[in-house]
């Protein structure tokens, strides 16, 4: 979570002098990391036995191209992880979240997460449409239950709001399963956030690589949505190629 890269878990970062209203954002971006749906999702299984370290991750990621550039791969600065996941904490002490059940899922997440931040890699274009994070856990079982404990009840929470700090956000997320090669519990959204006569659209997939648990995010919707566009990254293409490059390792 480095000054120039943008992490799955916060499209934005928390700062001044916009800290509140970046603060309100932030926290509904983990709203929706959490809220993921991968109820059934599929594609070629990959094989249950590897096992992919951070260095192998950094290797896999920085081989990813997309439309003829190649990604940008790195540690997650720990420094600026720390700060900004107890801002969000904070941020979500003092929110409102309806349905009440959503802020709890979202506290799970971060919870889940939390443990392992010091081994998520990040790979972000030139450009910084889109970004690319690589969690590496303890086995494929591991990786497996952290993807679905983050994204589960996620029918309940496709349609909620969030009051923080005299905002009020209101974000609707359209997810469905998608099939990738070399992966399991695979899933994207389309998330729409609507804040003070202001609407934002995100795309996020996810996927179960071995022991690793990899998310593609970007602003935009994906390129099944009414709203895509020709200049929307193709989330889903993503996530397959980096699910590809890191089952090479």
């Amino acid at each position: 979570m480095g000054s120039k890269t943008t992490t799955p878990a916060s499209f934005s970062r928390i700062q001044s002098p916009r800290r509140r209203g970046a603060r309100a954002a932030a926290a509904v971006a983990i709203a929706a990391l959490a809220l993921t749906a991968c109820s059934s999702g599929g594609g070629n299984e990959p094989d249950p036995e590897a096992s992919y370290s951070q260095d192998q991750l950094i290797t896999a990621l920085n081989s990813v191209e997309v439309d003829g550039q190649t990604l940008t791969a790195e540690a997650m600065d720990q420094e600026s992880a720390g700060t900004q996941m107890d801002d969000i904490e904070q941020a979500l002490e003092q929110a409102t979240i309806e349905p009440s059940q959503c802020k709890d899922l979202v506290k799970a997440a971060l919870d889940s997460s939390s443990g392992h931040v010091e081994n998520i890699v990040v790979a972000t274009p030139s450009g910084g449409k889109f970004a690319v994070s690589a969690m590496p856990l303890g086995s494929g079982d591991e990786a497996t239950e952290h993807a679905k404990n983050a994204n589960q009840q996620n029918e309940d929470c496709q349609d909620f709001t969030m009051e923080l700090m005299g905002s009020k956000i209101e974000a609707t997320i359209e997810p469905r399963d998608i099939e990738v090669d070399n992966g399991s519990e695979a899933s994207i959204m389309d998330m729409t956030m609507d804040m003070s006569g202001q609407s934002n659209k995100m795309t996020q997939a996810s996927a179960v690589v071995a022991n690793t648990f990899v998310v593609v995010s970007g602003q935009g919707a994906s390129s099944e949505s009414e709203s895509a566009s020709s200049e929307t990254p193709d989330i889903e293409a993503i996530l397959q190629e980096s699910a590809n490059k890191i089952s090479e390792q």
